[in-house]
């Protein structure tokens, strides 16, 4: 049985991206040292491409979901971040 919300890794990540997961110190509690790696590792991937589209300059709505998409990404990598020193 997988520890992910959603069933993987990916669909944990893009959950989290979208808002529809929020991600806290106890959201990964039950994650061992290998389910951290895959989610950082996803989650860097799905930061890299939600920096590469880019919307119009005109187009504000696009790029305020662009920004929380990646504030939201860069804050759950920095809490797993934080989880994985506070075990080692």
């Amino acid at each position: 049985m997988s520890v992910f919300i959603g069933g993987s890794a990916y669909n944990m990540v893009r959950d989290v991206a979208d808002g529809y997961v929020l991600a806290t110190e106890r959201t990964f509690r039950n994650f061992g040292p290998k389910e951290l790696g895959e989610f950082v590792f996803e989650a860097n991937r799905l930061l890299t491409e939600v920096r590469a589209d880019q919307p119009a300059q005109t187009d504000t709505m696009a790029i305020q979901k662009r920004q929380r998409r990646m504030q939201r990404l860069v804050q759950a990598i920095a809490i797993v971040s934080a989880a994985q020193s506070r075990r080692s």
